[in-house]
């Protein structure tokens, strides 16, 4: 016995000791690459764990910039919408393993009232965006000019039932639909017999020891240790983040930690454990999405970085929360509340611990500074709307001028109007403009043609995005058309009054907006 205790002990010095020399130079090196977080920002918790065990813990800023609270590995963060997708497919998964339902089931077994021509659709379609159902949220714009409002369930339900017919061939197109994993929430609770939150919660994370984490399907309730999301807006101000896009049917967001997102990552690499298998389930059938490399519905991206297949847990907002290397028993966390893309934190860890080259395969354009001012006369050449040109969205594989890009001068200055924040830029050079405290360049191309276009070099983000600007005027009646309106009421007037009131009739609209 004292000899096997001995050799235990000696295993646990000599790993100890070298787990010291690589963690102290690997904690400088986080130090250096997330020195952006500090005492006056938005917070970060990493975590990485190589062969099983941590290797580095490090948390850096604040979980709260109002009441100066430190951001820790069990501050809890609401993840973005999309982000969700990883955990209610593993859910959808988990409950086929227990035989409450199968993958190929058809939805309107579970809803009979949905129409004819949704007859193929299946659960695999909704886990896949190929059902051909309209985005809830498109419609919630189109009647309430906001994705902050909300349907009830049956206004939700109602939308699809009465859709005359589909968006893409169901089981074949691709369309991103965000009614479909809505309608697979509520799938799983008629499956299941359960609240989803609930069944989350005694069949998933509870088990893992995942105490912290739920499905947040209510952003006012209380939680502890929570931490509200911020946004940089400019000149190192944030914005807090209060009015997430949700919907009865669709609200599965998580909310998690960094210390949960280890056991999450422990038991992913477990391959015999349930939710690795059921993970390889998903892969086996998963659907891909527009884009450049690998990427999939439930929130996988592939990426190959020196010969190593990367994967990368993030939703369409590019909220990297985990990476893992399986080949290399690497995984990493990083967690926080800040709102932006955290894949370059990721590949600089990744280096770093697997001691391999920088990426070579972007050059960013390097501009020569050189400040000029412009009149607000000069500047209005600049302002407008623009399109982008090359971008490819993650909504379908068809290559749409989608994004909008919205320049405007005040005070005779160059802004950008992102959201409900409106960013300063500052001319720095000759058709130049860059924002401040951030390595973002915008470069305005006037062509001989009159049509100007932009490309934003995106620095940090090793990304380039090209747009044009966008010609087309704004529709402006007459005086005498809109009185001769006020008399004779066309027929598009009275069918659109039609509509209405039939959208009210089948409760499409709040009483609010009729």
């Amino acid at each position: 016995m004292k000899k096997i205790i001995f050799i235990v002990m000696c295993f646990i010095s000599v790993t100890s000791s070298a787990q010291t020399i690589d963690k102290i130079k690997l904690e400088k090196r986080l130090d250096s690459i997330f020195s952006s977080f500090n005492k006056n920002t938005p917070g970060v918790a990493v975590t990485v764990i190589e062969n099983g065990k941590v290797i580095a813990k490090k948390a850096y800023g604040l979980a709260s910039l109002e009441h100066m609270v430190p951001f820790t590995h069990n501050t809890v963060v609401r993840l973005p919408y999309s982000e969700g997708r990883e955990f209610i497919s593993i859910a959808a998964v988990l409950m086929e393993q227990e035989g409450l339902l199968s993958l190929e089931d058809k939805v309107r077994k579970y809803f009979p009232k949905l129409p004819a021509w949704a007859e193929p659709v299946s659960i695999w379609d909704l886990l896949n965006h190929r059902s051909g159902f309209a985005d809830e949220w498109d419609a919630v714009l189109l009647t309430q000019a906001s994705m902050g409002n909300r349907f009830d369930v049956s206004q939700f339900l109602n939308l699809l039932y009465t859709q005359p017919k589909e968006e893409v061939v169901p089981g074949k197109g691709y369309m991103y639909s965000n009614s479909d994993f809505g309608l697979l929430r509520l799938l799983l609770e008629k499956a299941s017999g359960e609240n989803l939150r609930d069944w989350m919660k005694q069949k998933m994370f509870d088990p893992l020891g995942m105490k912290a984490t739920l499905l947040h399907d209510n952003a006012n309730e209380v939680i502890p240790n929570y931490a509200l999301k911020y946004s940089l807006v400019a000149n190192r101000k944030f914005s807090s983040i209060t009015n997430d896009k949700t919907s009865p049917g669709g609200n599965y967001h998580i909310a998690t930690t960094a210390n949960d997102l280890e056991r999450w990552a422990a038991v992913l690499a477990e391959k015999n454990s349930e939710i690795s298998k059921a993970a390889k389930r998903l892969m086996n059938n998963a659907q891909l999405m527009p884009g450049a490399g690998k990427n999939f519905v439930f929130g996988y991206k592939l990426r190959n970085d020196n010969g190593n297949t990367i994967i990368l847990h993030q939703g369409v907002n590019n909220f990297t929360y985990m990476s893992r290397i399986p080949e290399k028993n690497l995984a990493i966390i990083v967690f926080g509340n800040l709102i932006t893309e955290y894949e370059n934190y990721h590949k600089n860890i990744r280096q770093t611990v697997l001691k391999t080259p920088a990426a070579t395969t972007f050059t960013n354009k390097r501009f020569t500074v050189a400040p000029v001012s412009y009149s607000k006369k000069e500047l209005e050449q600049f302002a407008g709307r623009y399109i982008d040109e090359d971008t490819v969205s993650f909504e379908s594989f068809v290559k749409a001028k989608k994004n909008i890009t919205h320049f405007f001068i005040e005070h005779d200055s160059l802004k950008l109007r992102m959201g409900n924040n409106i960013i300063p830029f500052v001319p720095v050079a000759k058709n130049v403009f860059k924002i401040q405290h951030y390595e973002l360049y915008i470069e305005f191309l006037p062509s001989n043609e009159g049509l100007m276009r932009f490309s934003a070099h995106d620095h940090p983000q090793k990304k380039i995005y090209n747009s044009i600007k966008d010609t087309l005027s704004t529709w402006k009646p007459s005086k005498e058309l809109l009185a001769s309106s006020l008399v004779n009421i066309t027929a598009g007037t009275l069918i659109f009054i039609g509509l209405l009131c039939r959208m009210k009739k089948g409760n499409w609209l709040s009483k609010d907006l009729l």
